[in-house]
């Protein structure tokens, strides 16, 4: 597919740049008994290939890769549930009211899959992507774009764009009444985030190897007359390591001629504020709070935050930029009629929770 192509060619010719070009695979949907939601498990000989082109030390950005990073989950999770939580309404654009009668299709999708799943999913596209598909079903109509009836995600490794832009599923063309692409504010973190996602992707790997080695970097110095061959060096390491790792229960053996000799070891406080920074930049990639993935940002302690306040400045700052966008994109003429607009229903989000010990009485 063009998307593959494209990543090949550019990690080929500077293999410092990769991006999420490429999707994590270009197969079509698994056909199983079930509808699933989630993406296809991707090709595994695909990473030998990227190995090959690349070599092993850069990382390849990826949907999969970034949601490893536990600060990144977080976010998308509370985003994604949170947007996909508030029902869709169309409204009468002059009087800012709901319709009497609501459309099908904002509750409806005519799949196994509910309307839940398929709002999660698109935020996941936007975050990640940039870019959302819905495949549409319509009405009749004599004249103009017919009525919209239903609509269900495509899944992202199902669809691209040609040279000219024109949209394929499946590697064919459709129609621009068959599919309503939806833009996100932003490029998609895999697109724009490389650098930061990276780091905190090597932060990562370097506080699981700090939890398996605590004393970082060692030497066997040898210290007998006769030196050692290649082979009998690196069966003295891997002992070692074995060692390390807790295979012999974490004993190791040194003869009189082999001396071991400690050389720094892991900075904790570099490891935890690192971390922290880390939580704090990934949750500005999204657009997002940082103390939603439990992050603290410079100076924060002299700062008096609540709950509450913690949380609309969630939905104002984070949860609303992609609702808006979604928003506009389903209040254009071929998904509503011109005098209409689409809009999220956010009621529970904004309305306060009664206490718990009732109504308030005179002593």
């Amino acid at each position: 597919m063009k998307r593959y192509a494209d990543a090949v060619q550019a990690a080929v010719a500077d293999a410092s740049g990769l991006t999420a070009a490429m999707p994590q695979t270009v197969a079509s949907p698994l056909q199983v008994g079930i509808e699933s939601p989630f993406t296809p498990t991707p090709n595994q000989l695909q990473s030998i290939v990227w190995g090959d082109l690349v070599g092993s030390d850069v990382t390849i950005l990826s949907r999969a890769a970034v949601m490893a990073i536990p600060a990144h989950a977080r976010q998308r999770h509370l985003l994604v549930g949170t947007i996909a939580g508030c029902p869709l309404r169309v409204l009468d654009a002059a009087a800012d009211t709901p319709l009497p009668e609501q459309p099908l299709w904002p509750s409806r999708t005519d799949t196994g899959l509910p309307p839940f799943h398929r709002m999660l999913w698109t935020v996941d596209d936007l975050i990640h992507y940039g870019w959302s598909l819905w495949r549409t079903g319509r009405g009749y109509a004599a004249a103009g774009t017919p009525p919209l009836l239903t609509a269900e995600r495509i899944a992202y490794e199902r669809w691209e764009t040609d040279e000219v832009g024109r949209v394929k599923v499946d590697g064919e063309l459709v129609g621009s009444d068959e599919v309503i692409l939806i833009p996100g504010p932003h490029e998609g973190v895999l697109n724009f985030g490389g650098p930061a996602l990276r780091r905190t992707i090597a932060n990562l790997d370097a506080a699981a190897n700090a939890a398996m080695n605590p004393a970082a970097y060692l030497e066997l110095h040898y210290t007998g007359e006769v030196p050692l061959t290649e082979p009998e060096i690196d069966a003295l390491i891997a002992r070692w390591v074995k060692a390390r790792r807790g295979d012999t229960g974490g004993v190791a053996y040194t003869s009189k001629n082999v001396e071991l000799k400690e050389h720094g070891s892991h900075e904790s406080q570099l490891l935890i504020e690192g971390r922290n920074a880390d939580a704090v930049d990934v949750s500005r990639l999204v657009s997002s709070p940082a103390a939603m993935a439990d992050a603290t940002n410079a100076g924060a302690s002299l700062t008096y935050e609540t709950s509450s306040g913690r949380n609309a400045q969630f939905i104002d700052y984070g949860v609303k930029f992609y609702m808006d966008a979604i928003a506009a994109r389903l209040s254009m003429d071929d998904v509503v009629p011109r005098g209409q607009r689409t809009a999220f229903d956010v009621t529970t989000l904004t309305t306060t929770t009664p206490s718990p010990t009732g109504a308030q009485t005179d002593d």
